[in-house]
C-alpha cells in the first residue's frame, strides 16, 4: 500500500504541535492504518458489515484532504459507495452523516452523467426539495438528506451534520436552503463580521412553537436564542458568535432548529 504518501496532506490539518512533530505523528498513525486496512480488506465480510475503523472514518479523512482512495482502499471504497447508494437511492441501511465522496464518483455510482441530471432525477424522488448555488458551492436538500457540493475541491459531503460553519456566506446559504426546504419564513444578517443573527417569523400564533424550541437542548449550540412578539407576529432569533478558540455553529444545529419548527407546524 502507498498510504504513507498521504501523511503530508493529513498533517497539514492537524495543528497540534509544530509542523515537523505533527508530520511525524501522522506518519506513525498512517503506518498503523496501512496494516489495519490491509487486514480489514482481506476479510471482506467484516469490511462490508463491520469495518475496522468506525463508520469508515479513516477513508472519510483521506477523501476530505483530497486523496483518491480507489487505489489502496479499493474494496473498502466500493462498499462506501454502495452504502451511500443504498441509503440515498433506496432508503436502506442505517442513517449516514458527514460522508465525503468525490463528485465524479458519486455521479458515476448513482449512474448520473452530470449535476443537472442528478438534480432533475433526485427531485422526482423527494416530496420536498430546495437548491442554493453560490460560486463554487451548491447545496441541495431533499426530504431529510442534504448534499454539499464543493466544486473547487471536487468533493460532495452527503448529509453534513457535524461540519462547522465559519463563514457568514455559507451560514446564509444554509438558512436560505432550509427556509425553502421546510417552507419557513427566515432570514439572516451579519451584525458584525463574527456576529450573525438568524430571524424566523412564526406568525401571530407562533408563541407556543417558540417556547418549545427554547426548551430544546439545541439552543445551547447558539450564542443566544430568544423570541419577540407584537400584534402581528412572533419572531424567533438565534445568534451565532464566531470565536477563534471555540467551535462554530454546526450544520446539524441549524438543521435541528428548522426541523423542530417544521415538525411543530411552524
Amino acid at each position: 500500500m502507498h498510504l504513507h504518501d498521504s501523511a503530508e496532506k493529513l498533517a497539514k490539518r492537524v495543528h497540534l504541535l509544530d509542523p515537523a512533530a505533527d508530520l511525524q505523528l501522522v506518519r506513525e498513525i498512517v503506518e498503523l492504518h496501512e496494516a489495519k486496512c490491509t487486514r480489514c480488506q482481506e476479510d471482506r465480510l467484516s469490511c462490508t458489515v463491520r469495518p475496522s475503523c468506525k463508520d469508515r472514518n479513516f477513508l472519510n479523512a483521506l477523501i476530505e484532504v483530497g486523496i483518491n482512495p480507489s487505489v489502496d482502499l479499493d474494496f473498502c471504497y466500493s462498499q462506501h459507495l454502495n452504502q451511500l447508494r443504498r441509503f440515498v437511492l433506496e432508503g436502506k441501511g442505517r442513517q449516514m452523516f458527514d460522508r465525503r465522496v468525490p463528485i465524479r464518483d458519486l455521479l458515476s455510482s448513482f449512474k448520473f452523467s452530470s449535476i443537472r441530471q442528478f438534480t432533475t432525477q433526485m427531485t422526482k424522488r423527494w416530496r420536498r426539495h430546495a437548491r442554493i448555488r453560490h460560486g463554487d458551492l451548491l447545496l441541495i436538500g431533499g426530504d431529510d438528506i442534504l448534499f454539499h457540493f464543493d466544486f473547487s475541491r471536487g468533493i460532495v459531503e452527503v448529509n453534513p451534520w457535524d461540519v462547522e460553519v465559519r463563514d457568514y456566506v455559507l451560514f446564509d446559504q444554509y438558512v436560505r436552503l432550509l427556509s425553502s426546504l421546510y417552507g419557513i419564513e427566515a432570514e439572516s444578517f451579519d451584525a458584525t463580521l463574527n456576529w450573525w443573527i438568524l430571524s424566523i417569523n412564526l406568525g401571530p400564533t407562533g408563541g407556543p412553537i417558540a417556547d418549545e424550541v427554547l426548551a430544546h437542548e439545541v439552543v445551547s449550540e447558539f450564542e443566544a436564542v430568544h423570541k419577540t412578539a407584537d400584534e402581528d407576529s412572533v419572531v424567533l432569533q438565534a445568534e451565532v458568535v464566531l470565536r477563534e478558540e471555540s467551535r462554530s455553529i454546526r450544520v446539524g444545529a441549524i438543521r435541528t432548529l428548522f426541523a423542530l419548527l417544521a415538525n411543530s407546524g411552524g
